[in-house]
């Protein structure tokens, strides 16, 4: 199954929700956390380059249920739409979508840090990429060892060791022009 074809899905714990759902993406939101010194990796853009953005990724909606209705855990798509949502905290994957994915931009604002809201996220992703057949890879990249912990624990990541090509194959990449304006080091756990 490819990325693109899978349905909405949602996750619950009392009081919070994670939903592939992108109708209940605030790109608001997501632009201003981008602008927060915590998520130093990225920065606010134009909001219709992060909607093209958010059009070419799977992504993941952290949310607070501010509601005074009670969610069930089976709630419907619909239900949930009806509902008071804060959004704190977003990720997402890029890549071909069936063989291919790459992780990033994982944030859960700083006032509920230590939630073991960002874990709850990854486990969800970690969910997502068990469904995905055909999936070769899934990469990311991380300058926290913090980050290294959780996502090997997580998500049975490896750092992928790069060294001489005579030894295997090595992980390349070329910064592009946004780099001098933008900090593209990213590491989508906080």
């Amino acid at each position: 199954m490819s990325l693109a074809a899978m349905e909405p899905r949602q996750w619950q714990k009392p009081g919070f929700l994670v939903s592939t759902d992108k109708k209940l993406l605030s790109i608001p939101s997501i632009n201003s956390a981008f602008g927060l010194d915590i998520i130093y990796w990225t920065h606010p853009v134009p909001e219709d380059v992060l909607k093209n953005i958010i059009d070419n990724s799977f992504c993941l909606g952290l949310y607070e249920l501010v509601s005074k209705q009670n969610v069930t855990k089976n709630a419907s798509i619909t239900e949930i739409r009806g509902c008071d949502l804060k959004q704190i905290g977003f990720a997402r994957l890029v890549g071909d979508g069936v063989t291919f994915a790459y992780f990033t931009d994982l944030y859960v604002l700083p006032e509920y840090q230590g939630l073991q809201l960002g874990g709850w996220v990854i486990d969800c992703i970690g969910e997502v990429l068990n469904d995905m057949p055909y999936l070769r890879w899934a990469m990311l990249r991380t300058s926290m060892e913090m980050s290294q912990i959780a996502y090997e624990k997580r998500l049975g990541m490896e750092v992928l060791r790069s060294g001489d090509i005579k030894d295997g194959p090595v992980m390349m990449g070329r910064r592009g022009k946004a780099w001098g304006s933008l900090t593209c080091i990213l590491d989508p756990y906080t």
